[in-house]
């Protein structure tokens, strides 16, 4: 009896809670139940913010232009046309259709949000930015100012940081309105066109928005951006990347041809593959780039004078011997990357003189230089537009040949064996 009473008493401590309290219990429970659905309700996202696609004009492509009026812009906007995307759309007489994928919307004003303000009595669509590829600002407005453009849409939410920029010869509109073969808008040929040549060719600077907006605000760095401009062919008008432009706050100073570009490239570290052809006395042989490494840092010298230091590491092969040379021999390949050298130090001397004409570091030395020697860029930083052209470069290449390609010997034989 008394074991038994001891049990009820441990199960009394245990569970205070009589028979009497379990309507209390479960008054408490439904409580604390309602409280947590209700706070799991609040955090469930709704439709409050929704965009029907039907209500949207997504944009693909962007162009900036001088305004007709007075200190006004005229903005292109490039607006896919989902129904003539898919592929295969046929008309109402059963042929395939012959209308645009897209459509340009175009606007007049004195800013960019007014333009875009303004676009709404000219069209049923809000214009959607966050699948812009490209944006592309005509020579005639960047050689005024950028600012305006170039600030709006890094402030701007929806756009994103990763689009390509662009500078045209000739009216911004007039490239977005190419007759691509392979595409069916415009703005999509340009973007993927930049993707291939970072590829495949070192002779293209890739500017993304972002790479724009940093070089911009580290006050020393001058910012470039590739220019694109339009040629005929076969009765029709194609777009086609060519050159880089040059920036100093906020406006287009000059340019870079094709081959100074090349040396741009190396300098910073973005030449990763692409064709060198050199000359030789037989003939010309070209040479692939299939792998290239630079590394840039300011060195001091005993006097205290700063001297950039550029090391190149180069793998290549022979890709094509227009000679009748055997050119796998030691002596030959030997000579070929002495004339590769020899092609890359030019490229890289003939921009280097092109950026100090221009009072214009598009290298990034006074980057460098303050990361490096952060005490001496402080006296420097004053007056570094002439201190950048007083800056000496010193250029060492290591270059590999590391294979004649498929064939030893010319495919037209007749020199040494």
């Amino acid at each position: 009896m008394k074991k038994q009473t001891v049990k009820a008493r441990g199960r009394a401590l245990l569970f205070p809670f009589t028979p009497r309290s379990h309507g209390f219990g479960n008054r408490a429970r439904h409580a604390v139940t309602f409280l947590l659905c209700l706070m799991l309700i609040l955090n469930l996202c709704g439709c409050w913010s929704r965009r029907e696609l039907n209500t949207l004009g997504i944009v693909l492509g962007t162009g900036l232009d001088v305004g007709n009026l007075p200190d006004t812009l005229e903005m292109t906007a490039q607006v896919v046309k989902a129904g003539e995307i898919k592929s295969g759309s046929s008309s109402s007489e059963g042929g395939v259709s012959t209308e645009k994928a897209y459509v340009n919307i175009q606007n007049t004003d004195k800013s960019v949000l007014s333009l875009l303000r303004g676009i709404t009595h000219i069209s049923n669509r809000r214009l959607y930015f966050p699948h812009n590829q490209v944006l592309i600002f005509s020579s005639d407005l960047a050689r005024q100012d950028l600012t305006e453009g170039l600030d709006a849409f890094i402030r701007d939410y929806e756009a994103r940081m990763n689009v390509y920029i662009l500078v045209s010869r000739g009216r911004a509109s007039e490239i977005l309105e190419e007759e691509p073969e392979l595409e069916k808008i415009p703005a999509v040929h340009i973007a993927d066109m930049m993707e291939n040549t970072q590829q495949a060719s070192s002779e293209t600077a890739i500017v993304t928005l972002r790479d724009f907006a940093i070089a911009t605000l580290s006050g020393s760095t001058a910012p470039v951006a590739p220019m694109v401009e339009l040629f005929e062919a076969d009765g029709k008008k194609k777009a086609r990347l060519e050159g880089t432009a040059v920036f100093k706050r906020g406006k287009m100073v000059g340019e870079l041809d094709k081959t100074q570009t090349h040396g741009l490239m190396f300098v910073t570290g973005h030449a990763k593959s692409g064709v060198i052809t050199v000359d030789t006395k037989w003939g010309q042989v070209v040479l692939e780039i299939v792998h290239s490494k630079s590394s840039l840092k300011p060195v001091k010298t005993e006097d205290g004078t700063i001297r950039m230091e550029l090391k190149i590491n180069e793998d290549g092969f022979i890709q094509s011997n227009e000679t009748t040379e055997n050119m796998s021999r030691l002596e030959s390949v030997e000579m070929l990357k002495e004339l590769e050298r020899e092609k890359i130090r030019s490229d890289i001397e003939s921009v280097l003189y092109q950026a100090r004409a221009l009072s214009a570091d598009v290298f990034g030395f006074g980057e460098a230089i303050r990361r490096e020697y952060p005490d001496d860029w402080e006296k420097m930083k004053e007056n570094w537009d002439e201190a950048f052209c007083g800056i000496e470069l010193d250029i060492e290449t290591e270059v590999e040949l590391r294979s004649t390609s498929g064939m030893i010997r010319p495919a037209v034989p007749g020199g040494a064996a």
